[in-house]
């Protein structure tokens, strides 16, 4: 299945859980929301897809991390950078406690994150 295509299944949880794990393969589900987490933020921070889309399909990443599937293969460990792309995303969809109202959250938190992310994890 193409990326982007997965990444609008999983914006619009039309991908079940069980059928996103089928989607793993021989370094399993670890492998799986790290990988799929990484080439979010790569598309985003290409502007290849839009915030909406990205924060949508790892809101859906953490579901599924969070979820009996993945925690019974992981042993409750939400790895890392999967966990870090998801907590810049959602750091994005709201104001601050502190920040004036004309600051961008997306531009102050998420994207700043995603740099230093992408610079650890490879562009």
């Amino acid at each position: 299945m193409e990326t982007l295509e997965l990444i609008k299944q999983a914006d619009e949880y039309t991908i079940s859980f069980e059928d996103f794990a089928c989607l793993s393969e021989e370094g399993g589900l670890i492998d799986l929301v790290n990988l799929f987490s990484l080439n979010i933020a790569k598309l985003y921070m290409k502007s290849e897809i839009e915030f909406e889309l990205a924060d949508g399909a790892m809101n859906y990443i953490f579901g599924f991390m969070t979820d009996d599937i993945f925690m019974n293969f992981s042993g409750n460990f939400i790895p890392s950078p999967a966990i870090d792309i998801y907590d810049a995303f959602d750091a994005g969809e709201y104001q601050h406690s502190g920040d004036s109202d004309g600051t961008c959250p997306i531009e102050k938190y998420t994207k700043p994150h995603l740099i230093k992310l992408l610079e650890t994890y490879g562009s």
